[in-house]
C-alpha cells in the first residue's frame, strides 16, 4: 500500500473522531440551560423554627390550614424572619418588563413549608395589596423553582413600584409552563387551602 492509502485512512479517522467531538455533525450548540441561582446568604441554623411574632413591619401574612402561627392564629412575618430563610439570587425573563431582571429572595417552597401546611391543603391562594389574586398549586410550589422575590439584584429591599415588598417569580425554564398572570407582586397574604 501507497502513501496515499495510508493518508485516506488517516483522513477518514480524522472525520470520524471530529464528528463525534463535534456531535456527529450537528451545526446547532447546544441550547443553554436555565440562569443558575446563587446562594448570597446561607439560612440560619434552625430555619424552620416557627417566627417570633414581628418586631418590624410585617411584609406578608400567610393564613389558612397552616399548622405555624405567631399572632393570633396567623403567621406574620417580618424583613427579619424571611431573611431567617436565607437568602438565593436569581436572574429572569419578566414577561411583565420584557427584560430580563436580577432579583434575591427565598424559595416559596421554604416560606410555605415554614408555616406547616396541613396534609390536605393543595392550593396557595395569593392576594396582592391591590386585591389581585391567583391560586399556585401547593404540589408545584413544592416541586418547582418558584421564588419569592424580596429584594432587588443589589439586594436592596424590593420597592413597591418594583413589585414589593415580596413577588412570585419563575425561573425562564418553567416560562413555557406558568402563564404571565401568576406573576404576582405586591403581594399581601397567602392563604393556604
Amino acid at each position: 500500500m501507497g502513501s496515499s492509502a495510508s493518508a485516506g485512512r488517516a483522513t477518514t479517522v480524522f472525520v470520524a473522531v471530529a464528528m463525534v467531538t463535534l456531535g456527529c455533525g450537528s451545526a446547532e450548540p447546544a441550547a443553554p440551560g436555565p440562569p443558575p441561582v446563587s446562594v448570597v446568604r446561607a439560612p440560619d441554623p434552625d430555619p424552620g423554627a416557627i417566627p417570633a411574632a414581628p418586631q418590624g413591619k410585617v411584609l406578608l401574612t400567610i393564613t389558612g390550614r397552616i399548622g405555624a402561627t405567631n399572632d393570633d392564629g396567623v403567621l406574620r412575618l417580618d424583613r427579619a424572619e424571611l431573611d431567617r430563610l436565607g437568602l438565593l439570587a436569581m436572574s429572569v425573563n419578566d414577561p411583565w418588563a420584557k427584560q430580563r431582571v436580577d432579583l434575591q429572595g427565598v424559595w416559596l417552597r421554604d416560606l410555605v413549608g415554614l408555616a406547616r401546611p396541613d396534609t390536605g391543603a393543595a392550593t396557595l391562594h395569593v392576594t396582592a395589596l391591590d386585591d389581585y389574586q391567583v391560586d399556585l398549586d401547593l404540589a408545584d410550589v413544592r416541586d418547582q423553582s418558584i421564588l419569592l422575590a424580596t429584594r432587588t439584584g443589589e439586594g436592596a429591599d424590593l420597592p413597591v413600584e418594583s413589585g414589593g415588598p415580596t413577588r412570585v417569580v419563575f425561573a425562564d425554564d418553567l416560562a413555557q409552563r406558568y402563564s404571565p398572570d401568576l406573576w404576582i407582586w405586591n403581594i399581601e397574604k397567602i392563604e393556604v387551602r
